[in-house]
């Protein structure tokens, strides 16, 4: 008989199925529930996922895959998505995974991918890998991260940085504007890259350089000009706007058909943003025919950086290469100009020395008059003539380092024709001794000697200087005293130096109105001679000041000048002593430096003194406290150092 308290085992195992079934179907809630929460947190992941199986085909894309690279789930499910890589890089990441240490289930990489409109990206992956028991790949899970934008903004602010300091390197304007379009092509990636400038008085462009993958198109558009309606940079010029055109049809307008023909290839697509300098738009910089993509904002906002980083450059180094062509016309100018003067210098000579010659052959034939009935008018000529002399003199010194030297052609033709002149002069005045006269005369007016440095004791030489000049200005009355320290010997040729000094003491006696004081001093300083010459006079305002030593610049209005005496007050100087004796500072190496006080009675250029400082004070004004003084200093040789 059977226990009824006994359970029955059938109803048992029914019992332990229904509760086991209970819990699996707890499980399969639980899976579902899990499976719903990491479906929405792959959607939710701001980063593009993509899942693949055991064979290595894509199960899963969410939608951040979706808006990155623009394929849709069914257009990726079920297949190995060879369509989003890039064919080169299509075998990359099995053979990353095939390195990977069987330990190992985590691989970064760094790697690009296509969009589905055909753009590059360059994004990071992260790669979990599922394993077998064999520890063999059972699929994976990908996660990817856009670095393009990243990568741009750090290789355009690269880019920038060594732009920038590369600017100084290229003062020329040509290599600055060849290093810039090349920069832009590789920054860009693009078929080529030019730098334009505006010219716009003929209103073109002038390209200078570019950069271009064929360098056949480089040789032949460097140096092209176009005219600013030819191209689209002449609308970018005028609106002063940048411009993108990512489509250039076939068929576009007649006048980019001649252009495209001029520059010997198509434009399939352009950017081009202005060059400004201040308020001005200089010109332009364009980058055309993109190889990967189109250009998009990033593209404009890197070029238009660039052009603003690099527009002050190019307008300083334009201005430089007009700076240098006009120095060069002006060089050009100034050699044509002294070879001129220098012509005219020669050419004075000759007449000058006959018409002295005349006027005393002259004098001679007059003695018989009374004297004072053609003394004067001889006396005049003499004097004028003089001065003809001493301007000549001037410039030759001026002019000396020039090379226009007509002495030889002179003496050449005179060498070969001597026993000619010798025997026309004897048959004609029986003299065969002018000739050696004719010859002597030739060469003191015609020769250049050349200048032999001496030793001279300046306080000895300058005391004998005074003392020849004072009864020269002995109808002056001013005050000139020395102050003649004992000095070691100077080495210099007498000559330019006797010019100098004579020189620094006459403008100090003509610029000095009677009743005032020069000073002349000799002293050593440190290891230099100086010569000082102080005067008392009117002096020199502070723009005669700055031009003194040009040349040919006179410190009063030229109508304020009267042809004097030398050594008068204003005698009227022709303005180019200074200037010599600068030349001559720079010839034999010693310095010469001016500091001038103008009379305040005389503020302007304009402004007159009568010449006599008691005169000058019975008016009522300021005090008379003009003063110049001019300092000059010898080197010591290296014996007396």
């Amino acid at each position: 008989m059977t226990d009824k308290t006994t359970p029955d085992p059938l109803l048992q195992k029914i019992k332990t199925l229904e509760e086991r079934l209970a819990e699996q179907e707890s499980l399969w809630e639980k899976d579902r529930v899990a499976a719903e929460y990491h479906r929405r947190f792959l959607q939710f992941i701001p980063y593009p996922v993509l899942i693949r199986n055991t064979h290595g085909l894509i199960t899963y894309v969410n939608s951040a895959f979706t808006q990155t690279f623009g394929w849709a789930p069914e257009e990726l499910k079920g297949t190995g998505g060879r369509q989003y890589i890039p064919a080169h890089l299509q075998s990359e990441l099995a053979r990353k995974i095939k390195a990977l240490p069987p330990n190992r289930n985590v691989l970064k990489l760094t790697t690009k991918r296509l969009t589905k409109t055909g753009q590059v990206l360059d994004v990071v992956v992260r790669v979990g890998i599922d394993r077998d028991e064999d520890l063999k790949p059972a699929g994976m899970v990908m996660v990817f991260r856009d670095i393009t934008k990243e990568k741009r903004i750090d290789r355009n602010q690269s880019a920038i940085n060594r732009i920038s300091q590369a600017l100084p390197q290229y003062p020329e304007l040509p290599r600055l504007l060849e290093y810039i379009s090349n920069e832009i092509k590789e920054l860009l990636g693009t078929q080529g890259a030019n730098v334009m400038l505006l010219d716009n008085k003929a209103e073109e462009f002038h390209v200078l350089s570019i950069a271009h993958d064929d360098p056949t198109t480089r040789e032949r558009v460097r140096k092209t000009r176009f005219p600013v309606d030819e191209l689209l940079s002449g609308e970018v010029v005028k609106s002063g706007k940048p411009l993108i055109m990512n489509y250039l049809p076939e068929e576009s307008h007649d006048t980019f058909k001649r252009r495209d023909e001029k520059i010997g290839y198509r434009i399939k697509n352009v950017m081009v943003v202005p060059l400004q300098s201040n308020t001005r738009i200089i010109g332009v910089i364009s980058a055309d025919n993109k190889k990967e993509g189109t250009f998009d904002q990033t593209d404009l906002s890197i070029l238009g950086t660039i052009a603003a980083t690099v527009a002050l450059s190019i307008e300083n180094a334009r201005v430089s290469e007009e700076l240098k062509k006009a120095n060069a016309e002006l060089k050009s100018l100034n050699a044509a100009k002294d070879k001129m003067i220098s012509h005219l210098s020669h050419e004075l000579r000759t007449p000058v020395a006959v018409l002295l010659s005349s006027i005393k052959v002259l004098s001679r034939k007059l003695t018989e008059l009374p004297e004072d009935t053609w003394r004067p008018t001889l006396d005049r000529m003499q004097r004028n003539l003089k001065r003809l002399i001493d301007i000549e003199d001037q410039v030759y010194d001026i002019l000396e380092k020039k090379s226009f030297h007509h002495t030889p052609v002179f003496g050449l033709i005179f060498d070969e024709c001597a026993d000619m002149l010798e025997a026309l002069i004897a048959e004609e005045t029986g003299e065969a001794g002018v000739v050696q006269k004719v010859q002597d005369v030739l060469d003191t007016i015609y020769s250049t000697p050349e200048q032999q440095a001496v030793d001279v004791r300046l306080d000895q030489f300058v005391d004998r200087r005074v003392q020849a000049l004072r009864p020269l200005f002995s109808h002056r009355q001013v005050n000139l005293t020395t102050r003649l320290a004992p000095v070691p010997t100077i080495r210099i040729p007498r000559e330019p130096l006797q010019k100098v000094v004579d020189g620094l003491i006459r403008n100090a006696v003509e610029n000095t109105p009677d009743g005032c004081d020069i000073q002349v001093q000799v002293h050593e300083t440190g290891r230099k001679v100086e010569l000082v010459v102080h005067d008392q006079g009117i002096g020199l305002t502070e723009e005669a000041q700055k031009r003194i030593f040009e040349g040919f610049f006179t410190t009063q209005e030229t109508l304020e000048y009267s042809s004097k005496q030398p050594f008068d007050f204003n005698a009227g100087g022709k303005g180019a002593d200074l200037l010599r004796m600068k030349i001559f500072s720079e010839r034999y190496e010693f310095k010469i430096s001016m500091t001038s006080t103008r009379c305040s009675r005389l503020p302007e250029i304009s402004d007159t003194c009568p010449g006599n400082k008691d005169r000058c004070q019975e008016k009522p004004g300021p005090a008379c406290d003009g003063s110049t003084r001019v300092s000059v200093l010898f080197s010591l040789p290296p014996t007396n150092v």
